[in-house]
């Protein structure tokens, strides 16, 4: 894929799933983001992303049809492990913690205490569960596995429905 000077480099393009529309932005050999469309942050996501990385134009790259495809397959239950190149945009801290994420098997859960006990900082409960929040991946980066350490389901941008039924989908034998 040419780019001419001033042109985009990255792309954003809707991605429709049973669990909402998600907006997917994508350059020629990475994702960068995954959200939920009608998530609160989204608009501040993509400025920020922006203002580091240049115009996020409408359109898709061939990363952006293979999340697609990808994505479709975990829908219907036939993946468990994704195979798209990320850039994660964070803090050491927070890449830390969404590296850890990325370990947790298909249809586990573990709590925040847990994970910050993993990554060997048993007191950074809550900047675990911060840096979990600000995944801008999401589904990918399974966010959606951790839980409050008395087994409830707590803090999902995307909503708690969708927490539930993420987890609900990798329980599926």
């Amino acid at each position: 894929m040419g780019t001419q000077k001033g042109a985009a480099k990255l792309f954003a393009h809707p991605i429709e799933t049973p669990v909402g529309t998600m907006v997917a932005v994508c350059d020629a050999t990475h994702l960068h983001l995954l959200e939920f469309a009608d998530r609160r942050e989204l608009p501040k996501e993509l400025r920020k992303l922006g203002g580091a990385l240049g115009t996020i134009a409408t359109g898709q790259t061939q990363i952006t049809r293979n999340l697609h495809d990808q994505l479709g397959a975990y829908f219907a239950t036939s993946l468990s492990n994704f195979s798209i190149p990320m850039v994660l945009h964070g803090t050491d801290f927070t890449k830390s913690v969404w590296t850890a994420l990325l370990k947790l098997p298909f249809g586990t859960t573990t709590s925040y205490a847990d994970l910050s006990i993993a990554l060997g900082n048993p007191t950074a409960t809550r900047a675990v569960a911060r840096a979990n929040g600000a995944n801008q991946i999401a589904i990918l980066i399974p966010c959606h596995r951790v839980i409050g350490a008395d087994g409830s389901l707590t803090g999902y941008a995307g909503g708690l429905w969708r927490k539930r039924a993420l987890l609900e989908l990798e329980r599926q034998p």
